[in-house]
């Protein structure tokens, strides 16, 4: 008889998000896709059919669906096997490039121990006698590994790491390496230059950190740090390789901010409870991975660094002036290829935020969308010392454009929204709101940008104010989003 094999491999957002540099985040997704593709690809090579990824070589799937006709708990046994003999290659390929006397620096015995635990596997499998009870079989599998995770494993821990310092990106791990010697560490590019890991002396690594640390720099020709990506927001053409060299810490930067994207489609659980067999699954999961594979040129056409793309989700990078066009191509091409609907959450970060806040912040902007009724996005600026703002709004109600091209075009400065801020904060509830309106006109009067659209009250004083505040908030948004440099502000605010 056949069964429907369900695998999820983890641990995912934790994993990818413990993370100091670019470079780690970058790592931490390219690991996990790694294994998970190893994962499809065993199945595929012992005769499962894949249904969720379809293709053996499709990038992102942590999650995999197949149909089997051998014993399901045999084949899950060994895939979890192949899975972590991958991850000890890959670490041993990656931490071979280092020079002799820093691998020699390596507590190998605790490097190993970690390798070994650090995989999370769960498998669940459930009979499938016949095509048609395909969508009855698929609910089964998924309570079944939904209750497997939930039984989570716990070993008793024992890292003999008494007086060892524990890893700031992952604390649960003890250190592997010392980190005062580390300091000129580097490891040798596939041209056979040398580029630095940058380790800083309090950076008490545990295996898994070093691995993506290692991965990410030997990699780093592909990777776009959060500084240059704000650079790029006012010189496109900007690239790391540029900065090398730089003191980072006295050269100030005109406009210091970069956009987080992270987007994912809307009610998926439903969708694919629609697919009444597995060849229609097959075909909702080939549709995905195109969408995925675009997704991958959408980002770079706007100067972003795409750190993952698979199924329905995408984390970037972008300058913060090309965050709102990127995000509304992505939509449409999930609308247009999946027939669903997406919705994203825009971070705009300092780019000396650590990059695990940051990306926090990227994930809550996400919810936001969600939370505000999805086919959404949600933009939420985040200042060094200010109060977070967000401003949700349906993608076919976007009204960022027309507020963008007034602060691009210089017609309308900082002062602008601070100015009606303080109008709508001083005016009283039991006063008019046309006459609100007809003021909040002739501040903008003395603006370049007479034609731009205040709204209009519709409602009674308190909720018109409420409504202009949330449009104050978007003035404020958007000023960092047209990537205007610092110092173009200076002297014409209001």
């Amino acid at each position: 008889m056949s069964h429907l094999l369900s695998i999820s491999l983890g641990p995912v957002q934790d994993f990818i998000a413990a993370a100091r540099r670019t470079a780690d985040l970058y790592a931490g997704s390219q690991i996990l896709q790694e294994l998970s593709k190893h994962a499809a690809q065993f199945l595929h090579n012992k005769g499962a059919q894949l249904i969720f990824p379809a293709d053996p070589n499709a990038d992102g799937a942590n999650k995999i669906l197949a149909e089997v006709k051998d014993d399901p708990k045999q084949l899950a046994v060994e895939t979890k096997k192949a899975v972590q003999e991958r991850l000890l290659r890959l670490w041993d390929e990656t931490i071979r490039k280092l020079p002799a006397e820093q691998r020699n620096l390596i507590d190998q015995a605790r490097a190993q121990e970690q390798l070994g635990r650090f995989l999370e596997f769960y498998a669940a499998w459930a009979p499938l006698p016949k095509k048609e009870a395909y969508k009855e079989a698929r609910l089964q599998v998924e309570r079944l590994l939904a209750g497997r995770k939930a039984l989570r494993d716990f070993a008793p821990t024992q890292q003999h790491d008494a007086g060892v310092p524990k890893s700031p990106l992952d604390p649960s791990w003890a250190a592997v390496i010392d980190p005062r010697q580390w300091a000129t560490a580097s490891i040798r590019l596939a041209d056979g230059s040398h580029r630095p890991l940058r380790i800083k002396p309090t950076e008490h690594l545990d295996a898994i950190s070093l691995f993506k640390r290692c991965y990410g720099v030997l990699n780093s020709d592909k990777v776009v740090d959060t500084r240059t990506m704000a650079r790029r927001s006012w010189r496109p053409e900007a690239e790391p390789d540029e900065r090398y060299g730089e003191d980072d810490d006295h050269i100030p930067e005109p406009q210091p901010y970069l956009a987080i994207l992270v987007a994912d489609g809307d009610r998926m659980g439903e969708l694919i409870a629609r697919q009444d067999d597995p060849d229609a699954h097959r075909g909702l999961s080939k549709t995905l991975d195109d969408f995925a594979k675009e997704a991958r040129t959408i980002v770079p056409k706007h100067r972003g660094f795409m750190v993952y793309s698979g199924g329905d989700d995408v984390l970037a990078l972008l300058p913060v002036n090309q965050a709102i066009a990127c995000a509304k191509e992505l939509s449409e091409a999930f609308r247009h290829r999946v027939k669903g609907t997406l919705s994203a959450g825009v971070a705009i970060v300092h780019y000396r935020e650590p990059l695990s806040v940051s990306l926090q912040n990227a994930r809550d902007a996400e919810k936001a969308a969600k939370n505000g009724g999805r086919n959404a996005l949600a933009v939420a600026l985040h200042t060094r010392g200010g109060s977070p703002v967000t401003v949700v709004q349906p993608w076919n109600e976007l009204s960022w454009d027309e507020l963008l091209e007034a602060y691009q075009n210089r017609q309308i400065t900082r002062g602008f929204a601070h100015e009606l801020r303080d109008l709508v904060q001083e005016w009283q509830d039991d006063m008019r709101a046309d006459y609100l309106h007809k003021e909040a006109l002739r501040v903008l009067a003395r603006k370049e940008a007479h034609d731009l659209r205040i709204p209009a009250p519709t409602s009674d004083t308190p909720t018109y104010r409420k409504a202009l505040l949330r449009f104050v908030d978007q003035l404020i948004i958007a000023r960092f989003l047209s990537g205007i440099r610092e110092e173009e502000h200076a002297g014409k605010s209001a």
